[in-house]
């Protein structure tokens, strides 16, 4: 009988052990899984969604060469703002996104090591009645509008909170036209999207902008929920070496750029600015 149960054990452990090793190591078939991003509306060339509902953006492409050829499918369907993209990676039932990073944001997604695009938050004021950007605090009083889920690090987010006239809305969109009927007074936002968002709703002349002190990364993000945990180190290797391109960031800026352009144009046409 104790031999019986000696060798039930060694049994068990060997299968144990089997077990672990087999799962431990990287799964043969990638290509049997789909995965979910989503993105923020509010960046283009760097992050948008297509009238159709499309994530599309820079970002977007990056993940798409990313995982392609790993054989993994991507959804890249998208119906909701920021701040519920946000929440559904939180959740699990999305897998990718790609944003700022900072301490809330830690705590469900896991950041991918290499930097994809640097962007610099500039302040967006009404042209007729021209802002001076010293410090955050110094908005204090202000109307500001903030687009909700936007993060600009912890410190800036902190101070931001403690302004009783912040304004939270679901589009840059609606922060520009605020902009331009002086129901705000500031709107931070990327340099570079907010000047093509400006062209792109007919709004030059009307709004101009000041440089702050905040210029950060965006990131690649995986939710800790994600099967896409498994593969951090090798996602990690196949992005930096995506990335050593020197000539691949500014050429699908550029592209992204006159696609947010023409789509824009396009949804626009005969029809008034909302």
């Amino acid at each position: 009988m104790r031999s019986l149960t000696f060798g039930l054990v060694t049994l068990f452990f060997s299968v144990s052990a089997w077990a672990t090793e087999a799962f431990s190591e990287e799964p043969l078939a990638l290509n049997n899984i789909t995965v979910r991003i989503c993105g923020t509306t509010a960046y283009p060339p760097v992050s948008w969604v297509t009238p159709g509902g499309r994530v599309e953006g820079v970002n977007a492409m990056i993940v798409h060469a990313l995982l392609k050829p790993l054989g993994i499918s991507v959804d890249d369907q998208q119906d909701s703002n920021w701040q519920r993209c946000l929440k559904e990676v939180e959740l699990g039932n999305v897998d990718i996104m790609t944003g700022f990073r900072n301490e809330v944001r830690s705590e469900y997604m896991v950041f991918l090591e290499t930097p994809i695009v640097r962007e610099d938050i500039n302040l967006f004021y009404p042209a007729s009645k021209p802002l001076v950007f010293n410090d955050w605090e110094g908005l204090s009083g202000k109307r500001v509008g903030v687009l909700m889920g936007d993060s600009f690090g912890d410190r800036v987010d902190s101070a931001l909170a403690k302004y009783p006239r912040l304004e939270w809305v679901s589009s840059q969109h609606q922060n520009l036209l605020k902009l331009a009927d002086h129901r705000l007074d500031a709107v931070p936002m990327g340099k570079l999207s907010g000047q093509l968002l400006i062209n792109a709703f007919g709004l030059t002349g009307q709004i101009d902008s000041i440089a702050t002190d905040v210029s950060d990364y965006w990131y690649v993000a995986i939710s800790k929920r994600s099967p896409l945990m498994q593969w951090l180190p090798r996602l990690n290797s196949e992005l930096k070496a995506l990335l050593s391109d020197p000539k691949l960031i500014p050429l699908w800026m550029k592209q992204q750029r006159l696609m947010y352009l023409q789509s824009t144009a396009e949804e626009t046409s005969g029809q008034d600015i909302p």
